[in-house]
């Protein structure tokens, strides 16, 4: 059989493991400088065929993922990526899309191997992309979101999108899976056990006075509300997925029952309060993810549930205890790219950002692997006692925007949690750090190299790191000169 013979040369011992978060991209080996050329071509070819069956498919994608695990880049010259670069994203694009339109028929094994497949094609999209278009990498304080092309709807030659149904328009109960550039975004998208690369869902909601498109969403320290929709993708995105339920009448069914729900707890000035506690049966508070679950369990009574694929919060106790969030089953926005009752419409990538956001994840996947491998413990800073202690209790007093001016902060809201709140800007304070090391290591990289670092060797530069700074800590003359370990180090 093909599929086992163009994979014979793998171990049966694949890499993936489902519970492990660790960075999905090429690690090293020497290989031709087409090698991702025709290896994406043969994939493609794969997944197509008939040989690609619910029997074979999980075995296949575990060792497709060890195979891209073991590509070299350092070993395929800039100006052959750059020349490849559109034709290896948009095979990977297709081998994406076949695989998600095989979904209905795939066993629970292989659908959830996916969910790490598909984030590690992305990755391998955003990477070739961005070389590619030789596009200027920026950070997002850097750009004025909302005075920028509208995506999906303006193409300048940053922005990607590709689209599954040729011609499509926005319709009514369509959702966006999307992935936002904060910190707090990454964390999102790392935090089930089956990471990936969104924080944030949206549902579309026609206007049944206007008959204008826009949005339902439901944000922190802001609960749901109504959007305009360029507002809404023009909101900070890195991507956006474009997902529709295969039952039209249904997604249909659920906008015009979630609309006018929110729509009259808003006039009586009871508007749904975000969830904080992530608890996804109880729908008197509703974070992002719950307004598409509430919307579809409505239109079906009870029969439709989403995700189709629950992921699970387990690990990193020292945050997740912090947060006040409950272990178990989920539903991370991510999930819904696995559910399948809905098919992929289109997708969007904004390149300025897309490496931003590989440096972020990296960084929160190595953090969450400190705490669960190595027992790594967060410890306060003056900053998050500051944040979860005075600063929360005088941001509910008149006397705030007095204080915010003296001392410069950013505004929140108030209704954001005390605990959250301390947990969100140690872990902020940490990132900010790392990210500062691990961009002057990628610079590096890509001044010895050509290419910039993917995220596999991002990960193995901040492991180094982290052992030069422990052993600062560790050392009383040097301790210091640590710059993480005063917040973040081993239990004991």
């Amino acid at each position: 059989m093909k599929i086992v013979l163009h994979f014979a040369v793998i171990s049966i011992l694949a890499s993936c493991n489902q519970g492990a978060r660790r960075p999905a991209n090429f690690a090293l080996v020497t290989g031709a400088s087409d090698d991702l050329v025709r290896l994406s071509e043969q994939v493609l070819e794969d997944v197509e065929s008939e040989g690609f069956t619910d029997k074979t498919c999980h075995a296949y994608l575990t060792r497709l993922e060890s195979q891209l695990d073991h590509i070299d880049v350092r070993q395929h010259r800039r100006s052959v990526l750059v020349a490849n670069g559109a034709k290896i994203a948009d095979a990977s694009w297709k081998i994406r899309t076949t695989l998600h339109g095989k979904l209905p028929s795939l066993p629970r094994e292989c659908a959830l191997q996916l969910q790490a497949n598909f984030r590690q094609l992305r990755f391998i999209e955003d990477y070739v992309q961005e070389l590619s278009s030789d596009v200027t990498h920026q950070t997002p304080n850097e750009i004025a979101f909302t005075q920028q092309p509208v995506p999906m709807k303006e193409h300048p030659p940053f922005y990607v999108t590709r689209l599954a149904i040729p011609g499509a328009v926005f319709e009514d109960g369509d959702v966006f899976v999307t992935r936002g550039v904060s910190f707090l975004s990454s964390m999102i998208a790392r935090m089930g056990v089956r990471p990936s690369q969104f924080s944030h869902i949206v549902f579309l909601h026609e206007n049944p006075t206007t008959k204008k498109m826009e949005t339902i969403e439901s944000y922190v320290g802001v609960g749901v509300q109504f959007y305009d929709m360029d507002f809404a993708l023009k909101n900070e995105n890195a991507r956006i997925l474009w997902l529709r339920s295969k039952d039209r009448a249904l997604a249909k069914r659920a906008s015009s029952m979630i609309g006018p729900l929110v729509r009259d707890r808003i006039a009586k000035g009871q508007t749904i309060r975000y969830d904080y506690e992530l608890n996804f049966d109880d729908p008197a508070t509703m974070s992002c993810a719950e307004v598409s679950q509430v919307a579809f369990k409505l239109a079906s009574q009870g029969e439709i549930k989403i995700p189709f694929y629950p992921n699970e919060i387990a690990g990193a106790t020292p945050l997740v205890s912090r947060l006040r969030i409950p272990p178990g089953p989920t539903f991370e926005p991510g999930d819904l790219e696995l559910d399948p009752r809905f098919e992929i419409v289109g997708e969007f990538q904004d390149l300025r950002l897309t490496r931003d956001s590989r440096q972020k994840d990296t960084i929160m996947s190595e953090m969450f692997r400190w705490m669960d491998a190595e027992g790594y413990v967060l410890h306060e800073s003056m900053n998050s006692r500051l944040a979860r202690g005075p600063i929360h209790k005088i941001r509910r007093t008149p006397l705030w925007p007095l204080v915010q001016k003296m001392l410069k902060l950013s505004d929140f809201s108030k209704e954001i949690p005390s605990n959250m709140l301390g947990a969100v800007t140690l872990i902020n304070q940490i990132s900010e750090v790392l990210l500062e090391e691990l961009k002057k290591q990628d610079i590096a990289f890509e001044q010895e190299h050509g290419i910039p670092m993917p995220p596999v060797v991002m990960a193995r530069a901040l492991e180094e790191w982290r052992k030069k700074d422990l052993a600062l800590y560790q050392n009383r003359a040097t301790r210091s000169e640590s710059k993480i370990h005063k917040f973040l180090r081993p239990r004991g």
